[in-house]
């Protein structure tokens, strides 16, 4: 006889929480309500008998009994994951599977697709897009562009082109009194923050030499995702911190300016990333030659070091 287990929804509402921390983000990621998400957590604590989670000055925290619990939980669904993925794959040779950010496929890759699918009208590419950083192993991505140093243990990385972090702003805020001239001249404006790029605005003002006493890098307001907080610096809400990738052409167009050096905090590169089983597939030898071609002929603030 099967040994009872507790209903699968409730663990799988907890293993999203434990993951993301908060309900409202497992109940992004589920599509439910983050009052049902918590209503599954709280199910799962009944049957075991004991509490997963506790809740110390506002902030919820994993039990000791909790974290082991949610780490074996991801490495089990991380499996079923890979077996599910294994199985389809066989009748989707041709399909092509890419995960972004979803600034980056919203502010550069998508307007681009048409002409990888003019060049290549055999392979259906499925753009998937999340804003947290990827966990090769759970998420069993095979293909993905990234932003980093291009060390992914495991994995190999064809560099697109490299990167600079740097403020932009609307450029009404570079005119008139109290206008942005120097790295100091932030003390007092809204900082733009993205929730999974929370350390820019820190590092970049390392690299400016601004001392925290001078400008707060933790002030401002913070949103999920990159793009959402560059249209806030458009609408003259703030400063935001980016790559040029994704504000070349508002840059162009005038809608948002860099009020200072762009070469500050130097390093990071956009990569093509891919499993070393998969590097050779004709599909994704064919996506990855296309998009060196694009990068390459990209604007020269773009594929420049940043």
């Amino acid at each position: 006889m099967a040994h009872p287990i507790p209903p699968l929804n409730a663990l799988r509402a907890f293993e999203v929480t434990a993951r993301l921390g908060t309900l409202a983000r497992a109940a992004e990621e589920l599509c439910v309500t983050a009052s049902a998400v918590g209503h599954q957590v709280k199910n799962l604590e009944d049957w075991l008998g004991l509490p997963l989670f506790l809740t110390e000055h506002g902030i919820r925290r994993l039990t000791p009994e909790g974290e082991r619990l949610a780490q074996q939980l991801g490495d089990a669904f991380g499996q079923i994951n890979l077996a599910c993925r294994a199985i389809g794959r066989r009748a989707a040779a041709r399909e092509l599977h890419i995960n972004v950010t979803p600034t980056f496929a919203i502010r550069w890759l998508v307007p681009r697709l048409g002409k990888f699918q003019a060049l290549n009208p055999g392979v259906a590419v499925h753009i998937a897009t999340s804003a947290r950083p990827i966990d090769f192993a759970r998420d069993d991505v095979y293909a993905a562009i990234l932003f980093g140093s291009g060390e992914w243990p495991g994995m190999t990385a064809d560099l697109l082109f490299m990167e600079d972090v740097f403020p932009v702003c609307h450029p009404k805020l570079l005119k008139g009194k109290g206008a942005l001239k120097k790295p100091e001249d932030l003390a007092g404006q809204t900082l733009l923050h993205t929730y999974h790029r929370r350390g820019d605005w820190a590092r970049w003002l390392g690299a400016a030499g601004v001392a925290k006493s001078t400008v707060d890098p933790a002030h401002g307001q913070t949103f999920d995702l990159t793009t959402m907080a560059i249209d806030a610096a458009e609408a003259g809400l703030g400063i935001a911190i980016t790559r040029e990738v994704q504000v070349s052409d508002a840059l162009a167009s005038g809608r948002l300016a860099a009020p200072f050096r762009r070469d500050l905090l130097r390093g990071e590169g956009c990569y093509f990333v891919t499993r070393p089983d998969h590097r050779n597939d004709a599909s994704v030898m064919a996506f990855r030659d296309w998009l060196i071609a694009e990068a390459g002929s990209a604007p020269s603030g773009s594929a420049a070091a940043e």
